[in-house]
């Protein structure tokens, strides 16, 4: 279980970090996770400032995070304060749940799945974008020096180096996504990398 993240100091940052870790594929990565969704209502989890909001803009969103400073900026009509952790909603309440870039820094991702497959609606879809690190291990040593460079200088730049030096270790919370993810009581999982060194990972559940 990862270290608690707290993104108060670099809320007004943080999607522009996840554009550069992206190396500014972000967006399209966003787009081609939302056409997986399917009906009308969709969990924004960990929205954050709504970096998604382009890609959900047709469906009926609630945005959830647990940075009140992240959730003041998100542009999406309803936002709720929560963690992932414990839902606020009540049983089978979404089609869809949507969570790019921010699984990583989920504290204990066992009790989030739980949630997430609770609050589903049946037939719903828990689409899950994120960072890791590459499998070859030639290409995740070059992976993390390169993150770590990126992530430092920011850091120093922007007089918050203690919260970019979280985001760093972030990418080795968890074992790869293959072996990290578990179907558990979803009827379907597909995982698929994406990007250089196959760094990013789109993970599709159907309940």
């Amino acid at each position: 279980m990862p270290e608690s993240a707290n993104f108060s100091n670099i809320y007004k940052f943080y999607d522009l970090i996840n554009t550069v870790l992206t190396l500014g594929f972000d967006k399209s990565w966003r787009s081609k996770a939302a056409n997986n969704l399917t009906g009308t209502s969709v969990l924004d989890l960990g929205s954050g400032t709504g970096a998604a909001f382009a890609q959900l803009t047709d469906y009926e969103t609630t945005a959830l995070d647990p940075d009140k400073k992240m959730l003041e900026l998100n542009i999406f009509e309803n936002k709720v304060l929560g963690t992932a952790e414990k839902l606020p909603f009540e049983d089978k309440s979404f089609d869809n749940i949507f969570c790019s870039f921010v699984w990583r820094n989920i504290s204990d991702t066992d009790k989030a799945l739980g949630e997430i497959y609770r609050v589903l609606k049946p037939g719903g879809k828990f689409v899950l974008l994120d960072m890791t690190r590459p499998k070859n291990s030639i290409l995740k040593i070059l992976h993390k020096i390169g993150s770590f460079k990126i992530l430092h200088l920011i850091g120093l730049l922007t007089f918050n180096l203690k919260e970019y030096r979280f985001l760093y270790r972030s990418l080795d919370f968890y074992p790869q996504p293959e072996n990290h993810l578990k179907m558990d009581n979803f009827i379907n999982i597909n995982i698929e990398r994406m990007g250089l060194f196959g760094f990013v990972y789109l993970a599709v559940f159907t309940k």
